[in-house]
Order: C-alpha cells, then structure tokens, then sequence
C-alpha cells in the first residue's frame, strides 16, 4: 500500500504565499476558486474615494493559478458584515497594498543596485533611479 503525503494549506488573503509555487514549482501549485465579477467597482457619492466591493459569485470549481486580487470585502458583504466595518476594511487594505507595493519596489531597487559591479552601470543606475 502506498502513502500519499499531501500537505494542504488553504490561505485567502496572503498573497506573497503565492511566490512560493515559483520557488518550488515541483512542491507547490496555486488554485483559486472560480468566480464572476457581475458589477464593476462603483465609488460611492460621499468624496472618501471609497470603492465598493463589486458583486461576487462564487463557481465552486477549483482552477489552476491565484486568484489576481483578493476579493475578502466581497465575502464580507455575502455574509452581511455591516456596511461600516466593511468601510474600515477597505481603507486598511488600501493602506497594506500601499504598504506592500512600496516594499515591493524597494526590495527590487536593493536587488537592482547589489547586482551591480561596475561605476559606470551604477552611474546610469542612479540616473534612472532619481
């Protein structure tokens, strides 16, 4: 009898966990459940920029790939969270994705200037960089 060892982990709103099936391609796969998007985003009247969740349905089929956003305030708004605390969840996602993307940038500009190894590259890396 064989034995299969399988190790599942289910993650909804980790995004850079997703890096990882490029690492180890061989040991790790990504899949989301399929969905359509019925409403494109519509930002509110109340001048915050407030973008409200787009109405989500869920497929029920796994697909191969990540999801390319997370759709966590949808889901919210299914499972009728109240309006403010989906308000609140907005705006603390708009402020991580900031986050992140900054970090992002920053880590390949590190990567960038590591990489390299001469004056005159690191010369015409500073012009573009400034």
């Amino acid at each position: 009898m064989s034995c299969v060892k399988a190790f599942t982990l289910f993650v909804t709103h980790y995004p850079p966990l997703c890096e990882l099936e490029q690492v180890y391609p061989e040991h790790v796969s990504n899949f989301h459940m399929a969905f359509l998007l019925n409403e494109p985003d519509i930002t509110t009247d109340a001048g915050d920029g407030e973008v409200q969740p787009e109405f989500i349905t869920f497929l029920y089929q796994l697909t191969k790939a990540a999801a390319g956003r997370s759709y966590g305030l949808n889901v919210a708004r299914l499972a009728d969270v109240p309006d403010p605390i989906l308000h609140t969840a907005s705006h603390k996602a708009r402020e991580l994705e900031t986050m992140v993307n900054a970090r992002r940038k920053y880590k390949k500009l590190l990567s960038d200037l590591w990489s390299i190894s001469d004056k005159s590259s690191l010369v015409k890396w500073l012009q573009s960089n400034s």
